[in-house]
């Protein structure tokens, strides 16, 4: 895979508005069996788009769009403390080495792009989704 085509993989889904009240947008609509928050770059690593909402008291998802995974991060989000608690808790969910979880775009920002490397996205799917239930 390229950079032109890792950097089209890497952005986070748009968000369309519909184009009139009765016509339900592509966004809103299932494409599949996962939603567009998590999708595959290659066959063995999947993205994440995540929303980080840092300074919680527990780390833990909060829910799971189209758009964007929300989690709460229990780290303050200075000096790049959240962004390392947010890769520990990824990779704690999803089973995977911590050398496994990056940050592929989004470290200054709430919104970001992760990375899991040597997973399917089915395994992805699935962990986010036990962990989002158990709650």
């Amino acid at each position: 895979m390229d950079n032109r085509e890792l950097s089209w993989a890497l952005m986070a889904p748009n968000k369309k508005k519909s184009k009139s009240k009765g016509e339900p947008d592509e966004s809103t609509q299932s494409s599949g069996k996962y939603p567009a928050c998590i999708r595959s770059i290659s066959p063995t690593s999947v993205a994440i788009s995540i929303h980080a909402k840092p300074g919680s008291k527990l780390a833990t998802i909060t829910d799971m769009n189209d758009e964007a995974l929300g989690v709460q991060i229990d780290a303050p989000a200075k000096d790049g403390e959240a962004n390392a608690a947010l890769l520990e808790y990824i990779s704690s969910v999803i089973g995977v080495k911590k050398r496994q979880v990056s940050i592929g775009c989004g470290s200054k920002s709430r919104d970001k792009v992760v990375i899991v490397e040597e997973v399917t996205l089915h395994t992805v799917f699935d962990a986010l989704n036990r962990a989002l239930n158990s709650q």
